[in-house]
C-alpha cells in the first residue's frame, strides 16, 4: 500500500481514559490512515499502543508497513511502546474459542503491564473482522465498555464495512462512545446517542436542585425534574425550545443586571452567579439564585451551559434570622474584647520601658486584639445591614483629617512605604459619621497592607471634583483579577488569589461599600496599571455655602438649648 496524505482531521489528543470508539472501514488504506493517526496521538501522550491485527493486515504485514512508511512509529516497536500482535493472541484461547471473561482478563493484564512499564495508559486498535457471531460480539462489546470505563484504556474497534448490514452498524454504534466516520472528505468522531443520554441521566440523577441545560446556540437540551416542577411543567417542551422562549414564557429577568437571561448564547469562559426573578404558574412570583456554569466538552458531551436554580423566595425570614444571629454573636464578643482591651492598656502602663521583650509581647497582643475588634465590628455591621437597622450619625468633619488619623498607625510600619499625594494642609469638609468612616478606612488600608508584599509602596490621594471627594488608595500588591473586581464586594467572598493564603472572612469590603453608599458615596476597585489594585472611596463634600448654613444651624440649636 502506497503512503497517502492523511485525511483524518479529527484530533485524538484529548480522548479521556475509558473512551470506546468504533470504526467501519472500507479498505486497507482507510484502516491504516485512521489507526496510524490514532496511535500517533497516544504515543505522544506516553501511552503504550497495542495494534491487534486481522482482516487486511496481519501482525507481520502491519509491522512491515510501519517500518516502510512510518519510520517514526517503527522506532517505538524497539522500545516496546508500540506492540503489534495477531488477533488470536488476544481474542482466542488455546482451544481456538472466544471466551469473553478470558479476553477481559487479558486486557486487564495488558493495562497493568503498560502501567508497570512506566506508561500512562494503554491505547488499543483492534480489528474484529475475524468474528462470525454478531450476537456474541455485541455481548463482548457491552461488557468491554463497562470494563473500559473503569480502566486507563482507550480503544478503537475496527469493523470491515463489507461484513456489516445496517442493523449491525446501528447496534454496534450504539454500544460505543464514538463512531469514526467519513464526512465532507474528512474523518470525524461522532458521539454515540446512547452514551450522551447516559451521561445526561447520570448528571440529572445526582442533582438535588433545579437544573436547565442549554447548548451554544441557546437551545434547551434537558432539565432536571426539580426544574420542571419549579416552573410548573410536566414536560421539557413546556419550558420552551430555547432560552429566549423560556425567559419570555416565565417572565425571567435579572435583579442585579449582571446577566441578561434572554441572551441566546450565555456560554462564557468563567462561571457566574446572579439573582433572577420569574413567574411560575404553580408557585407564583419566584426569586432565584442562579449558578451559571460552563460544562466543558469531553469525550462524551459537547460544551453546554448549566443553569442551576435555587429558590430563595422563602428565605427572607432566614435572612432576618441570620442578621439577628450576627448581631447577638457580635454583642456577646464585644464585652470580653472591651475587658481585654482595658487589661492590655493597664499592662502597657505598668511596663515603662518600651524596649523590653515584655512590652513587645503586649504590643503584639494589642495588634491581634485590634484585628479581632475589626472583624467583630464588621459582623455587627453586617447584621444591622441585613435587618435594615444600620444607621449613621453624620457631622460636619474635615475628611482629610480623618484620613490622616486612620493612616497614622500604619506609618510606624517599616515594611511598606506610604506616600500621600494630597495637600495635608487643605480642609475638605464632609457630612460623615466619623466612627463609620474610620471603619471603612481601616478595612481599605488593612487590605492594602495585607495584600502588598514588604518593600512595596502604597499611595493615598484625595481628588476633588463636582462636589465629590474621592480617596484613592493605590498599592503594588497581588492585584484582583478583572472578573473579581465586583465579586470582592460580595458578602463572604474571598478572591481566588487570597483563599488559603491570607486570613479573613470576606466581610470588610462588603460592609465598607454598604456604609459608603449610606453616606451617599460609593466604594469600588480597579486594576492598577503595572500590577496591584486601586480602591476608590467617593463621598459628597460640603460646599462653602452649605458649610456656613450648617454652622449657623448648630449655633441656633445651642442658643435654643
Amino acid at each position: 500500500m502506497d503512503q497517502q496524505p492523511s485525511t483524518l482531521c479529527t484530533s485524538f489528543d484529548n480522548l479521556d481514559k475509558g473512551t470506546h470508539i468504533c470504526y467501519f472501514y472500507e479498505n486497507d488504506r482507510d484502516l491504516a490512515d485512521a489507526v496510524i493517526q490514532y496511535f500517533r496521538a497516544g504515543l505522544a501522550k506516553n501511552e503504550r499502543g497495542l495494534w491487534v491485527c486481522a482482516g487486511p493486515f496481519d501482525a507481520k504485514t502491519a509491522t512491515a508497513l510501519l517500518q516502510r512508511d512510518y519510520p517514526e512509529l517503527a522506532s517505538t516497536l524497539e522500545t516496546g511502546q508500540l506492540i503489534v500482535a495477531d488477533y488470536d493472541q488476544l481474542y482466542l484461547t488455546g482451544e481456538r474459542e472466544f471466551d469473553i471473561s478470558v479476553v477481559l482478563d487479558r486486557w486487564a493484564t495488558a493495562v497493568s503491564d503498560a502501567i508497570a512499564a512506566g506508561f500512562d495508559g494503554l491505547r488499543v486498535a483492534g480489528d474484529l473482522a475475524w468474528s462470525r457471531s454478531k450476537q456474541v460480539l455485541k455481548e463482548y462489546e457491552e461488557r468491554f465498555c463497562a470494563f473500559a470505563m473503569q480502566t486507563p484504556i482507550v480503544t478503537l474497534c475496527c469493523y470491515p464495512l463489507a461484513h456489516m448490514d445496517h442493523v449491525d452498524i446501528l447496534d454496534i454504534s450504539y454500544i460505543h462512545h464514538f463512531v469514526l466516520a467519513l464526512k465532507d472528505s474528512s474523518w470525524h468522531l461522532i458521539p454515540s446517542a446512547r452514551h450522551r443520554d447516559l451521561m445526561w441521566q447520570s448528571l440529572l440523577d445526582t442533582l438535588t436542585k433545579g437544573m436547565l441545560a442549554i447548548d451554544a446556540s441557546g437551545a434547551i437540551i434537558t432539565a432536571s425534574n426539580m426544574c420542571l416542577e419549579l416552573f410548573g411543567c410536566d414536560s421539557l417542551s413546556c419550558l420552551g425550545s430555547d432560552i429566549k422562549e423560556f425567559t419570555t414564557r416565565f417572565k425571567v429577568s435579572s435583579i442585579t443586571g449582571r446577566v441578561r437571561p434572554e441572551t441566546a448564547n450565555l456560554i462564557s469562559s468563567c462561571d457566574v452567579d446572579d439573582y433572577w426573578k420569574a413567574a411560575s404558574p404553580t408557585h407564583g412570583d419566584l426569586e432565584l439564585l442562579v449558578n451559571i456554569k460552563v460544562a466543558k466538552s469531553n469525550a462524551i458531551m459537547p460544551e453546554v451551559l448549566l443553569l442551576i436554580f435555587h429558590d430563595i423566595t422563602g428565605l427572607r425570614t432566614v435572612d432576618t434570622i441570620e442578621g439577628n444571629f450576627l448581631q447577638v454573636v457580635s454583642h456577646e464578643l464585644k464585652n470580653p474584647i472591651q475587658t481585654m482591651t482595658a487589661i492590655i492598656n493597664l499592662m502597657k502602663a505598668s511596663v515603662p520601658d518600651r524596649e523590653t521583650p515584655v512590652y513587645k509581647y503586649i504590643k503584639m497582643a494589642d495588634s491581634c486584639l485590634s484585628r479581632i475588634t475589626g472583624v467583630v465590628e464588621d459582623l455587627l455591621s453586617t447584621g444591622r445591614i441585613k435587618q435594615d437597622s444600620a444607621v449613621i450619625n453624620p457631622v460636619q468633619t474635615d475628611l482629610k483629617a480623618l484620613v490622616l488619623e486612620a493612616l497614622e498607625p500604619y506609618l510606624t510600619d517599616p515594611k511598606h512605604a506610604f506616600i500621600c499625594r494630597f495637600d495635608k494642609s487643605q480642609v475638605i469638609r464632609a457630612m460623615v459619621d466619623p466612627v463609620r468612616l474610620h471603619q471603612i478606612l481601616a478595612n481599605v488600608l488593612n487590605n492594602a497592607v495585607k495584600y502588598t508584599p514588604p518593600g512595596k509602596r502604597i499611595w493615598l490621594d484625595l481628588v476633588i471634583s463636582d462636589n465629590t471627594a474621592t480617596l484613592v488608595v493605590e498599592d503594588e500588591g497581588i492585584g484582583i483579577p478583572p472578573t473579581e473586581l465586583e465579586r470582592v464586594f460580595e458578602q463572604f467572598y474571598r478572591g481566588i488569589r487570597t483563599r488559603g493564603r491570607f486570613s479573613g472572612i470576606g466581610l470588610g469590603l462588603y460592609v465598607s461599600r454598604c456604609l459608603a453608599r449610606m453616606h451617599g458615596g460609593d466604594l469600588w476597585a480597579e486594576t492598577r496599571s503595572g500590577g496591584g489594585t486601586v480602591i476608590k472611596l467617593s463621598l459628597p463634600i460640603v460646599t462653602e455655602d452649605a458649610s456656613q448654613e450648617n454652622l449657623e444651624q448648630e449655633s441656633l440649636e445651642k442658643e435654643t438649648m
